[in-house]
């Protein structure tokens, strides 16, 4: 489960219905949260301090006993392991889908409450004035309309799901003795649970996963608009050297544009006088480094079929990569229950807080994981006035001019609201004015006939060929879909509804004022598919998965370099069969070949005269640079290099310790003063300049392309010994976990309470096992259905959200150190019996 232009929720890469445009009743807002009073909560030990410890405890679950409701017919029993996982057992999907809703609720209801209120535009209700710019950021795309025209929408049985699992949510947000310990320290109530909230929570991971403001179509616009054609097509590939499509397509690299087309050393000679707009100017200041641009809202997955799998079985691996926060963002659960077509089923895998849905994992027949697809499901259309001008209210359309509709609306903080405007076109909302051109935004995120329920019948396949049409069939994140079944079969497809065009999907600005728009969706017979390949082998790691057709329909929303998805492809083909613990084994691959190409430069420059770094330099690159490891000084080296080159061709800062653009930029960002970050393609680009040299594209400062390599190699070793030793200067220094709790954001005392142990951790972008300070692999899954019990499973933190819990960070260090751990729950510590309203009483009478 890409795009560098969409920043991640900062929330956890996670009933009756009430007024939506109701706020909570306040009494403190977030910004005056005082550390004395949560510290009182967290650590008081007498008096009133105990007093205050009591309640927060108070807000712990409830693990064992049984407790009645008035909306259940049949018992529910819900048994937890020593990690506090949940074994639901129910009589009908409705009956699971009520105990599931009442463990989230219990476990995690504020990471829900956060993600209803991020898509819904509402988090300024809840934490005050400092979230208005992300309000207004969603409240635009008018999500929780959508969210309730999906619910009217939905068949009977699928309504009926998300009900029964509302009242659970509802229900045990009441049975806890006190508020969840966040409302405590805020000072605020949660608002009842609805059926529309979990269809908002689900938008907020389409929010995580496609750019819903086409931030990536507006800067190559941008670019295009300010360079030649064939120096755009230059830039901007859907391919790479890299690439390790998984049928074999691979397209030649784009010519080097000519001095008489472009010429970036005369471009670059002076500083560019136009200067960024101030808007930009304040977006360019925290903009990150290269390293971090590259970071995507990803994932790999892949799937070996029962000729090559342990025992004749085909088996599935998933790590999806999301942004990392406390509590983590999937809920791991198994329910034993009737599916929604009635079948029983045992389903294992994990659950999104806020959804009755199991998102990924078995169902006993058929297994799948999901990777981001990185398609463009979206197309930017630029404005046109009726008469030839600038557009103010009026543009045109095929059917003739139309008006701009205007929308305002009030956004509420503790402490006061404020107004908020926004325009929509028929085709959607406004996203961008500038220059005096105006453009929306088409996107299947805006459009309510894109969403539905279908996930929920996954857990009804029975094989891979079903599982497949389901997938194409269902309304939701448009992703790599990849599966195996009990008899072996593998397969992959595109999940969600693919817009069908007039011709190719567009990566910059279209005109539609005299047509082109979308012609629906595609039929499930049009998705690309792959099914049982001849090796036995498939894999996806949000690159570029199928050549032409592919393109043609799917079209690149900037694919994933491909680097990562070749060193699985290699994996996978190293073994002549594979079992569980190998394939683990890939997603802990931290070998740096991508790196391979740039170690090789450095080395080569450090060997000229004068030399430009130190003999120690030079050693830890020939010693210790191969491996991601958390201990290797010569990995850093060589990543921090590669970081400098591209900083000094592109433009950008190259180092994470200055993590903002130049102020006085250079390069191809002296071409950009109002974009801060374009999704080119730097590494091609980088890798042609290198490796053919042409003086006219070598920025003006340098005077050959060994002195811009020997700066760079002069500013890494700069850069890692400013502070410290180069000794000191490990890669787990530089990539050591920041895995927080919003709390503690807020109030950085509390983070030894509140976050995970920050842990140096080994990975990077470019391999099997990514990893960044506070993103990567949010779970690790690897199971062959049917034999489940064989299944491994990772997550970096714990079931509960509640820091006194004992399940608040059970399994983390497995996440951290790679240690295999099972998928099923262990033997039962807890049991909690929901009782039905009518049913037999237990001891107590209840």
């Amino acid at each position: 489960m890409n795009t560098p232009a969409v920043e991640p929720t900062t929330v956890f890469t996670d009933a009756n219905k009430t007024d939506a445009t109701q706020p909570e009743r306040t009494r403190r807002p977030w910004r005056t949260l005082t550390l004395g009073g949560v510290m009182l909560c967290l650590v008081g030990t007498s008096g009133a301090g105990g007093l205050a410890t009591w309640t927060f405890r108070a807000s712990l679950p409830r693990l064992d006993g049984s407790v009645r409701s008035a909306d259940l017919n049949n018992i529910v029993t819900i048994d937890r392991d020593s990690q506090g996982v949940p074994t639901i057992h129910g009589s009908l999907r409705t009956d699971t889908a009520y105990g599931l809703g009442f463990v989230h609720a219990q476990d995690r209801f504020f990471q829900m409450d956060i993600l209803r209120r991020n898509s819904g535009g509402r988090l300024s209700e809840l934490v005050g004035k400092a979230a208005i710019g992300r309000d207004k950021s969603f409240r635009k795309h008018r999500f929780q309309g959508l969210a309730e025209k999906v619910i009217e929408a939905l068949p009977e049985r699928q309504r009926e799901v998300l009900t029964a699992y509302a009242k659970g949510v509802n229900h045990g947000l009441r049975d806890l003795k006190a508020l969840p310990f966040e409302y405590l320290a805020l000072g605020v109530e949660p608002k009842p649970w609805s059926e529309s909230d979990s269809i908002l929570c689900m938008m907020s991971m389409l929010c995580d996963l496609q750019p819903m403001d086409a931030t990536p179509e507006l800067g190559l616009g941008y670019l295009k608009e300010r360079v030649p054609a064939d120096v755009y097509e230059f830039l901007v590939r859907p391919a790479s050297q890299w690439d390790a499509a998984l049928d074999g397509s691979m397209y030649p690299p784009v010519p080097i544009p000519p001095e008489s087309s472009f010429s970036l050393r005369k471009a670059t000679e002076e500083p560019q006088k136009q200067e960024p707009s101030p808007e930009a100017a304040k977006t360019a200041q925290a903009s990150l480094p290269i390293h971090d641009l590259e970071f995507r809202v990803g994932s790999n997955n892949w799937a070996v079929a029962g000729k090559i799998g342990r025992d004749g079985k085909a088996i599935v691996a998933s790590d999806m990569h999301l942004g990392l926060n406390v509590p983590t963002i999937w809920y791991r659960a198994m329910m034993k229950t009737p599916s929604i077509d009635g079948t029983l089923r045992r389903l294992i895998g994990v659950t999104l807080p806020g959804a009755p849905i199991m998102v990924e994992g078995s169902n006993g027949s058929v297994a799948w994981g999901f990777t981001n697809s990185t398609g463009d499901f979206g197309d930017v259309i630029e404005l046109k006035s009726p008469d030839g001008g600038k557009v103010t209210d009026r543009y045109m359309t095929p059917e003739g001019p139309k008006e701009l509709e205007s929308i305002t609306e009030e956004i509420t903080f503790p402490d006061g609201s404020e107004t908020y405007e926004y325009q929509w076109s028929i085709w959607g909302p406004v996203v961008e004015n500038r220059d005096g051109k105006v453009f929306v935004h088409k996107w299947i995120g805006n459009d309510p006939s894109a969403f539905d329920m279908n996930l929920m019948e996954f857990e009804s396949a029975r094989n891979v060929e079903q599982l497949m049409e389901l997938a194409n069939r269902a309304g939701m994140p448009n992703q790599n879909v990849m599966m195996a079944d009990a008899d072996g079969n593998i397969g992959w497809t595109i999940s969600g509804r693919v817009p069908k065009r007039v011709g190719p999907p567009p990566n910059t600005p279209v005109d539609w004022s005299q047509g082109g728009q979308w012609l629906g969706y595609l039929a499930p017979s049009e998705h690309p598919r792959a099914y049982n390949p001849a090796d036995g082998r498939l894999w996806t790691a949000n690159n570029r998965i199928q050549g032409d057709y592919f393109l043609s329909v799917i079209g690149d929303g900037r694919y994933d370099l491909g680097a990562r998805a070749r060193q699985i492809r290699d994996r996978l083909y190293e073994k002549e069969s594979h079992d569980e613990e190998s394939l683990l084994a890939i997603q802990l691959d931290d070998e740096a070949k991508f790196l391979r190409p740039w170690k090789e430069r450095l080395l080569t420059i450090a060997d000229r005269s004068p030399q430009p770094v130190s003999s120690e330099l030079v050693r830890f690159v020939k010693t210790s640079s191969d491996h991601a490891t958390a201990d290797a000084v010569g990995y850093r080296i060589v990543h921090e290099f590669r970081a400098q080159v591209i900083s000094r061709i592109f433009g950008t800062s190259g180092s994470r310790r200055d993590a903002k653009r130049s102020s006085d930029p250079r390069g191809l960002a002296s071409l950009l003063p109002d974009k801060p970050y374009v999704a080119m393609s730097f590494e091609d680009v980088a890798e042609q300049l290198l490796t053919e040299r042409p003086m006219h594209w070598l920025p003006a400062e340098f005077a050959t392309w060994d002195a811009l390599l020997a700066d760079a190699a002069k500013g890494t070793e700069e850069t890692l010994t400013k502070d410290q030793p180069l000794s000191e200067a490990r890669w787990g220094v530089r990539n050591r976990a920041v895995i927080r709790h919003p709390l503690a954001a807020a109030v950085p005392a509390l983070s030894q309470v509140l976050n995970m142990t920050g842990y140096e951790l080994a990975g990077d972008n470019h391999m099997p096992r990514v990893q960044g300070p506070s993103n990567g692999a949010s779970e690790r899954l690897v199971v062959s259905p049917g034999q489940e019990e064989l299944g491994i499973y990772h997550q970096p933190g714990g079931q509960s959200g509640h820091p006194f819990s004992p399940f608040f960070s059970k399994g983390y260090e497995d996440w951290v150190f790679g240690n295999p751990s099972p998928l099923l729950p262990g033997k039962t510590k807890h049991q909690l019996l929901l009782l039905a309203k009518n049913g037999p009483k237990n001891e107590s009478g209840n």
